[in-house]
């Protein structure tokens, strides 16, 4: 199979899974538990079993760091493409999403004891951080970062280079006579 291919289905099956657990977690209030973490989990894991699959599956067995790098980065380029569009769609079904992530972050600085000028100054941050454009950017950075961690992680653990020397090559006509 093309390497191409498997980075194209495995980076697939990685950002429909993560996008449906990321909304069954918003439709059920759980968006903001430790359940996320879960969703975390499961882009590691499709992020390794794809890199597995390209090792196996078109490498030959073999799959250098550098190589296995890229692919985790291809398949995380796909998952932050489909998070950006889950983002607008949601943002569009779901239009007091930021409201409700403003009143979140008012009611956290107010049970941490926040007094009013410094309510006034987070209110004017998350109005600046929370319109649609910057959650869009902030999707693309978060995703692309942890993707990249890892990917840089799932390469080392998928890593294994081809041996320079193969003894199914080594016949006796290839040996040096003394």
């Amino acid at each position: 199979m093309k390497k191409s291919t498997v980075i194209l289905i495995w980076g697939g099956i990685t950002a429909i899974v993560s996008t449906a657990f990321s909304q069954i977690l918003y439709a059920t209030g759980q968006d903001e538990s430790p359940l996320k973490w879960i969703n975390t989990a499961l882009v590691f894991l499709g992020l390794l079993i794809g890199t597995f699959q390209v090792r196996s599956k078109s490498n030959g067995g073999y799959i250098t760091y550098g190589e296995g790098f890229m692919a985790g980065f291809l398949m995380t380029c796909i998952n932050t493409v489909v998070a950006v569009i889950a983002t607008i769609v949601g943002l569009q079904i779901h239009p007091d999403m930021i409201d409700k992530i403003r009143e979140r972050g008012l009611t956290d600085m107010i049970n941490k004891g926040y007094d009013e000028k410094q309510i006034e100054m987070g209110k004017h941050m998350m109005e600046t951080f929370t319109t649609p454009v910057a959650i869009v950017i902030e999707v693309i950075i978060i995703t692309l970062f942890f993707g990249s961690l890892f990917s840089l992680i799932t390469a080392a653990i998928c890593n294994k280079k081809k041996p320079i020397f193969d003894d199914s090559d080594t016949t006796a006509s290839n040996t040096p006579q003394v």
